[in-house]
Parts: C-alpha cells; structure tokens; sequence
C-alpha cells in the first residue's frame, strides 16, 4: 500500500494558509480530528448506511437492536445483546476498506503527532501496521483509570486515539444514549484521559476536523464539554471542511467554537496537505521491506502448529505474510484477513503494555486470535 498521487488543490483551498499548517506540523503542534465522514465504505457510500446494513439495524424483527437513531445511537432489546452487537461491528471492520485504506496511507505518511478518532475501529491503526509505521494506540474508556506511564508522541511514533471507545474493550464503546452520557460524566470528573495527553492537547496550537459529524447534537456537545478542562483549548486555531445549507450551523461552528471552513471534501484537503508536505521534504519516510521475509521457508502444516504450540503467534503470521506474499494475487483476499490478525495482536500487546486489559480478558483474546490464526493457516494452505 501506497499514498496516490496527490490530486490538483481546488479553489475552496486557496484561503488555506499553508505555510502556518505545515510549520504547526514540523513543530508537532498540529492535532487531526479524524471521524465516520472520512471513511468510505467497502463499494463505496457511506460508513453509517453499511454499518446499519450489516447489523440489518432497521428490521423489526432484528434479534438484539429495537431502534437505530439517526444520531447512531441504539436502542437494545435487552442490555446483555451490546456485546453481540459489538462482535458484529467488529466484524464489520475487519473487511478490506480499499478507498479508506487508500486515504488513510496518505494521514499516516504526513507527520501528524496525535490524531483523534471518533470512530470505535481499528482502520487506522491497522493502516499504520500494514506500511510499517511505529505508533502509539489507546481509547477512552469511561471511568477507568488512564496507564500510569505516558509516552509523549511525535511525528516519528504518533498517538492514535478514539475519544469514544475502541471496539478491541467492548464495554468501553458508546453505542447507546445511556453509554454517552456516562462517558460526559466521565469526562467532566477528568477522568480516564491521562494528564500529560490533556496537556499534549493544551500546547497544540491548531486543530484540523476531517469528517466529523457537524450536524449531529452530540458532536457540539462533545466539543463544549472538552473544552472546560482548560482555557487554552478555547484558543487554538481550528481548520475543518464542510459547506453548512443551514447557516445557522455553520455561524454556531464559526462564533461559538472558532472553526475556520473550507468547502472542499477529505480527499482533495488531505490530497492537497500530502503534496504540499512532500514539497517541502517532511513526509515520513516508508520502512523498508521486512528483509526476513524473503528469507523464511515455506512452512508445512505440522511446523505452523509447532509455532502456535510453543505460543509463538507472531512468528507463525510472520511466516504466513511470507508464504503468501509469494503466492500473489492469489493469495490477495487472505492477506488482508492476516493484516487484521497482525493488528490485533499489536493492539493486544499495547493494551498489556499499558495495562488496560484484566489479564483474564487478555487470555480469552489471545485464545480468540489463535483460533483465527489456525483457521487461516488452513485456508492459506489450501491455495
């Protein structure tokens, strides 16, 4: 995976100052917001549309959801059914997402240092695995207490973060009104952002919105509320795109939160910010190959589950991103299903690292991963 060629700017961009941005960049002082609007779903649309497709959201006789709002909030038929509906939006996400995925190599290639997600997937994060980039990940979850240790991000290893819970921590996600308003309860007690990440936000000196939910009651909410932790937020500079047919709402964002707009979509603005970055030679540089890779033999059968035996995951998919890598494009619809396995694991080992998952919970994800692994062996040796 490769960043496209940036497209031509359009005129919606010309009152960009560009110059500003870029040195906010090198400075890492710049922070992207990045929501659902940004995210095109697999074929194309909308990510909302398909995700209420998949979960077949607006039947009736639907086992676990009684209502799907149009903020995308639901409604469960009973408390206990938000775990199953989690697995299936996990499961959602683990498809291939092309045009997203297309995107998103261009956000992890131009040197961001922190980057809020207000989606509860790992879209980017596997992005960031498949090219090779180093990162940091964790989420907001609601009244749990933030990892004591805190490693300051920077363009080099950039912090990925989802304000609203990641569905890796089920419990965490917000997927009900009642799940949001413990979250704003959570946020106005300051609890569950770690103090050194609320000061990170402070000394940003601009905010870029990329497909964020603007219209949705929530979104000014949310913004009101993280805004009382500190002043400072009140002052930072905040660039985002969207053309407003309510004016009303669009002079709320201008005067109320200090939002300059341009009217121009994701693809043209991070297109056109790529281009810019690239002229001025501070585009992260892509790792090279993994040189093992062309080196490792092809394994039999007994060999993968000898690496699984001995509980050694990482280097049965490191073998298997081998064996399959040579046998292109046949191979092609396996691969990705081994990219969302390689994150997990990462994810997995973070979320130890950082100690935000019960050990018990750890041992059943580990266990959840194997399987996946051994079932993919199989099917890749089918091939």
């Amino acid at each position: 995976m490769y960043p496209p060629t940036a497209p031509v700017a359009p005129d919606s961009l010309k009152g960009v100052n560009w110059e500003d941005l870029l040195d906010t960049l090198k400075a890492e002082k710049c922070v992207l917001f990045l929501g659902e609007g940004a995210y095109q779903a697999p074929g194309g649309g909308s990510l909302d549309a398909a995700l209420r497709q998949w979960l077949d959201a607006t039947n009736p006789e639907n086992p676990y959801i009684r209502l799907y709002n149009d903020d995308g909030f639901m409604l469960f038929k009973k408390n206990r059914f938000k775990r199953q509906v989690n697995t299936r939006i996990a499961e959602f996400y683990q498809q291939h997402f092309p045009e997203t995925e297309e995107l998103f190599a261009q956000i992890a290639t131009i040197p961001f240092s922190v980057i809020l997600t207000l989606t509860s997937d790992n879209l980017l994060a596997r992005t960031f695995d498949t090219l090779g980039f180093p990162y940091h990940w964790d989420f907001y979850f609601r009244n749990r207490k933030p990892a004591d240790h805190f490693e300051r991000p920077n363009s080099r290893k950039p912090l990925l973060y989802s304000l609203l819970g990641n569905i890796e921590e089920p419990e965490s996600t917000v997927l009900t009104h009642s799940d949001f308003f413990d979250y704003l309860q959570s946020v106005l007690k300051g609890n569950s952002m770690h103090d050194e990440l609320r000061e990170t936000l402070e000394k940003a000196e601009r905010y870029i919105f990329l497909g964020v939910p603007y219209e949705k009651w929530y979104f000014q909410l949310l913004l009101r509320i993280l805004s009382l932790h500190s002043d400072k937020l009140k002052e930072v500079e905040r660039l985002a795109l969207k053309e407003f047919e309510n004016e009303h709402l669009h002079t709320l964002y201008r005067e109320e939160f200090k939002i300059e707009f341009f009217p121009c979509n994701v693809t043209l603005f991070l297109g056109e910010l790529y281009r810019r970055c690239e002229e001025k030679d501070i585009l992260k540089r892509l790792p090279p190959p993994d040189p093992r890779l062309a080196s490792l033999p092809d394994l039999s059968l007994s060999d993968f589950q000898k690496f699984i035996g001995d509980g050694d995951t990482r280097n049965a998919l490191l073998h298997l991103q081998s064996f399959l890598e040579r046998r292109k494009p046949a191979s092609t619809h396996l691969i990705n299903d081994l990219i969302v396995l390689q994150n997990r694991l990462n994810l997995l080992g973070q979320r130890q690292m950082h100690g935000t998952i019960w050990p018990q919970d750890a041992i059943v994800e580990n266990n959840q991963i194997t399987e996946s692994t051994l079932d993919l062996i199989s099917r890749s040796l089918d091939l």
